[in-house]
C-alpha cells in the first residue's frame, strides 16, 4: 500500500507541474471528442471466506467444524500494471463541463489469497491449497461532470460501470491427499485433487475524480478510481482428505473483491 500511494502521489505531482507549464487559454477548450491511451497501476483487495459444508460431528483429536472456518483480508503485496485506451466526448458550458467516455484495457492483477499447497495437510488452511484471484482485461462506460479550475485545468468526478472477468482459482495441495494418514478412497482422493476455479464478470460501480490539462489539441489527465468488484464463489471437493485434515465434504469458498486504480492518459482532442 505505501509504494501504491506513492505512486498516486507522483502522478499528482507530474499533472500539477504540467498544468503550471501549459499556457492554453480561451474558451471551450474541453469541448468535443476526444481519443487516448493511459497507463496505471492497480492494489486490489480480496475478502475471504471459507465454511465447511456436511461438517461431521467428532470427538478426540479431529479438526472441529469449527476450525474449518476461515476470514482472510488479502491484498496483492505489490503493485499491478493497467494499460488502456479511452474515447469520450465533452460538453461545456462557461466553467462546466460535463459528457461521458467508453474505455478498456490489460489488467495484470494477480492475488494470492491463501497460500497453502506446500504444507504437510494438517489442517484446513493447508488442505485447501493455494487460492488466487486475478484479472486480465476490464471495459468500462463513465459519465462525468467537471469544473474548470483554471483556463486550461478541469477537475471532475467519474460515475463509472466497469465490466472485467475475475477468476479465481484453487488448486488443492497433493500433499495433503498423498500423507500416509490419509485413508480416503483412492476414488475420492482422485475427485479432490482437480483445480477447481470460478469466473464471474458482470458490471461494476467504479466512482473516481481526476483531473486534466489542455495543452492546445493534447491534453493530460491523472486520476484515481475505486472499483466495487463481484462476489466470487468456489466449491472445492474435499473428500479425498481426512477428517484429521479437513472435517467436511466440501469446502465453499467466497471471495469479495475491491480494487484502487491510479492511471495517467495523454490525448487528443478533435
Amino acid at each position: 500500500m505505501k509504494k501504491f500511494l506513492n505512486t498516486m502521489l507522483v502522478t499528482a505531482a507530474v499533472v500539477s507541474a504540467a498544468s503550471v507549464a501549459s499556457a492554453a487559454t480561451g474558451s471551450n477548450v474541453a469541448k468535443g471528442a476526444y481519443l487516448g491511451a493511459t497507463a496505471g497501476a492497480a492494489n486490489t483487495n480480496v475478502k475471504y471466506n471459507m465454511v465447511s459444508i456436511n461438517s461431521i460431528a467428532t470427538s478426540g483429536g479431529a479438526v472441529s467444524a469449527a476450525q474449518n472456518t476461515a476470514n482472510v483480508s488479502a491484498n496483492s503485496g505489490k503493485i499491478a500494471g493497467l494499460f488502456g485506451v479511452v474515447a469520450g466526448y465533452n460538453f461545456q458550458s462557461g466553467s462546466l463541463v460535463f459528457g461521458g467516455e467508453i474505455y478498456g484495457g490489460f489488467d495484470s492483477t494477480k492475488v494470492t489469497v491463501i497460500n497453502g499447497a506446500a504444507a504437510d495437510g494438517n489442517g484446513a488452511g493447508s488442505a485447501v491449497g493455494n487460492l488466487v484471484v486475478s484479472r486480465k482485461n476490464f471495459l468500462g462506460f463513465a459519465p462525468r461532470i467537471g469544473f474548470m479550475v483554471a483556463p486550461n485545468t478541469l477537475m471532475y468526478v467519474r460515475l463509472g460501470m466497469e465490466a472485467g472477468k475475475w477468476k479465481a482459482s484453487v488448486t488443492p495441495n497433493q500433499n495433503g491427499l498423498n500423507i500416509p494418514q490419509n485413508s480416503a478412497a483412492t476414488t475420492l482422493k482422485d475427485g479432490s485433487r482437480p483445480v477447481q476455479s470460478s469466473s464471474k464478470g458482470g458490471m461494476s460501480f467504479a466512482p473516481g475524480l481526476g483531473m486534466e490539462v489542455y495543452m492546445g489539441k493534447a491534453f493530460l489527465r491523472a486520476q484515481y478510481s475505486y472499483l466495487f468488484g463481484p462476489k466470487i464463489d468456489v466449491k472445492q471437493d474435499m473428500r479425498g482428505y481426512a477428517t484429521g485434515q479437513f472435517n467436511g465434504d466440501y469446502a465453499a469458498h467466497s471471495m469479495k473483491v475491491t480494487q484502487h486504480k491510479v492511471e495517467l492518459a495523454v490525448g487528443y482532442k478533435f
